[in-house]
């Protein structure tokens, strides 16, 4: 299924059902801090709290709440205080869970409660987890929300290292102003939101179908999953740290990234499901922590938390307020897309048909530049031929010369011979009438001795 289709199914199934005051369950229950929760919800000193259309309801762990600011939130009912775990309380209610930085592990049937849940479909889980710094317990949170992942069958995890960003910072490398650059389809998560803290984060990783891991902005993600996308990234000046290592024995080594690698990196990530589903990974949390990303200003730099998580909460709840008029500029631009699609389908069909024609055509060719070597190699054999008949032709001039020449000499001998046959011709005939003469008188003489002697 193709990653803008299940965008507008997502976009469609939190629509269709758009109600006021949507419960959000936020954990309490494993060890999480809650600073940074009544920031959410007090419109006084938050003109981006979401108590205009959210419920905040927290999951705290049975027994007496001694946390002051659970017990503020209480007294205030500005949010409902929900006794349990994931397997003992209800969670149909709810559109959306987040889980911000938990050290302690869930249970299998909390796993399984909440892979029930998110297989309903329409719903949105967030775990928001740390870096391998030691300041906040190391790892834990890393190994819960990967758990999580895991048993819901998502490819996105969260690695076990640390990222800092020498230039784009509150002040120091590891106080990471994350850029928020969602893909078009989700461009409306933005909207006047782009500088968000991520006070000593971790990096977004993801499991190719191989078992490998890689960066989740690694070109790798996209050739496999069409489905995954990164939300909040480091600018090019991200650098990866590690802090705990197994060499230490204190710590995992990271799988998609490694100490000193520099780029640019995800910070947070979300990855769609068939059933309409998102599950959300954070490499820091919108509560609790050392400083959570809802944090306005932060060593004297201006951010946009509050505005990026009421967006991300409006989205989530399908409560798109603000968000419409971008909503309406993503559907168009989902159409505008999907229109692209089939023209490139076209444009895909149109190059085959092509290259089978000049396949046609190169098959062709091929037998053309047989045929003119044939032709050529004809050409070869017959400029030979004229070579050879030139030469005999020289020959047979040259042998015309000699023929001219032995018949003027034997017309000349002929003239010769001509010319002594004459004179002896003459010779004789002159001699002949000379014995004719000769006899002619000697019989006239003797024909007179006769006369005579008759007398």
């Amino acid at each position: 299924m193709r990653t803008e289709i299940m965008t507008v199914l997502l976009v469609a199934a939190l629509a269709a059902a758009q109600q006021l005051y949507v419960p959000i369950l936020v954990d309490a229950a494993h060890g999480e801090a809650t600073k940074g929760l009544d920031f959410w919800v007090n419109s006084t000193v938050n003109p981006y709290a979401i108590s205009d259309f959210a419920q905040l309801h927290i999951l705290a762990p049975p027994g007496e709440v001694r946390d002051p600011i659970l017990l503020k939130l209480n007294a205030t009912r500005t949010a409902v205080l929900v006794r349990g775990d994931f397997s003992t309380v209800d969670l149909s209610k709810y559109k959306v869970i987040i889980l911000g930085q938990p050290p302690k592990p869930l249970t299998e049937a909390e796993l399984a409660a909440l892979k029930n849940w998110f297989e309903t479909g329409g719903r949105v889980l967030w775990c928001a987890a740390d870096s391998d710094y030691p300041a906040q317990g190391s790892e834990e949170s890393q190994v819960v929300c990967n758990d999580i992942a895991e048993y819901l069958g998502a490819h996105i995890r969260l690695d076990y290292v640390s990222v800092e960003d020498s230039q784009h910072n509150a002040g120091a490398g590891y106080r990471v102003v994350g850029v928020v650059a969602p893909p078009p389809q989700l461009a409306f998560l933005g909207f006047m939101a782009q500088r968000v803290l991520f006070h000593g984060p971790g990096a977004v990783a993801v499991v190719l179908p191989d078992g490998k891991w890689v960066p989740a902005t690694s070109p790798e993600v996209q050739r496999h999953y069409n489905n995954i996308y990164v939300i909040v990234r480091t600018t090019e000046n991200g650098i990866i740290v590690e802090h705990r290592t197994s060499a230490d024995n204190k710590g995992r080594d990271g799988k998609a990234h490694t100490a000193g690698d520099r780029g640019v990196f995800a910070l947070m990530a979300v990855e769609f499901t068939p059933r309409g589903s998102v599950l959300i990974l954070s490499g820091e949390t919108p509560y609790g922590g050392y400083e959570p990303g809802v944090a306005p200003v932060y060593y004297r730099v201006p951010l946009e938390g509050p505005r990026f998580f009421r967006n991300l909460m409006l989205w989530a709840t399908g409560n798109y307020r603000e968000l419409s008029t971008m909503m309406a500029q993503t559907g168009a631009l989902l159409q505008l897309s999907t229109e692209l699609e089939n023209v490139k389908t076209e444009i895909a069909a149109t190059q085959r048909e092509v290259a089978n024609v000049r396949n046609g055509v190169s098959q062709v060719s091929s037998k053309v530049d047989t045929v003119t070597a044939q032709v050529n190699a004809i050409g070869d054999q017959l400029n030979s031929l004229n070579r050879q008949i030139n030469s005999l032709s020289g020959q047979v001039s040259a042998l015309s010369q000699k023929v001219d020449q032995l018949t003027q000499q034997l017309n000349a001998a002929v003239a010769e011979a001509n010319n002594a046959r004459t004179t002896a011709f003459a010779g004789t005939a002159l001699a002949l009438v000379i014995a004719i003469v000769a006899a002619a008188l000697a019989l006239r003489r003797g024909k007179t001795t006769e006369e005579a002697k008759t007398r």
